[in-house]
């Protein structure tokens, strides 16, 4: 984009009024990146699936805030599920029944 360029997160217009965000320190990256696209990297790394748009999109809200969301994402073993293997997970995601 170059030097020239501005990202007017501050600045409102009468069309975007509600419609922001209009920080960087917003939910949708704050809490989305960490706890949502954590989980889905989380699983790909456990089940062997690359995650490449989903890492790109916790490596751009970390530089971004300046928080390493790699490292403080929520995991698989916060929410349960880090011990199951894939029959146990489906099993709970399918039918609600946690086997550990």
């Amino acid at each position: 984009m170059g030097d020239e360029c501005i990202v007017p997160f501050d600045e409102q217009w009468p069309t975007g009024y509600g419609t922001g965000p209009f920080t960087i320190q917003n939910r949708y990256i704050t809490e989305d990146v960490p706890v949502g696209c954590h989980i889905y990297h989380e699983l790909g790394k456990k089940y062997g699936i690359a995650t490449p748009v989903i890492d790109s999109m916790i490596t751009l809200g970390s530089v971004m805030t300046g928080h390493d969301f790699y490292a403080e994402g929520l995991t698989l073993d916060d929410i349960g599920i880090g011990d199951l293997d894939k029959e146990q997970l489906l099993t709970y995601l399918n039918e609600g029944i946690l086997q550990s």
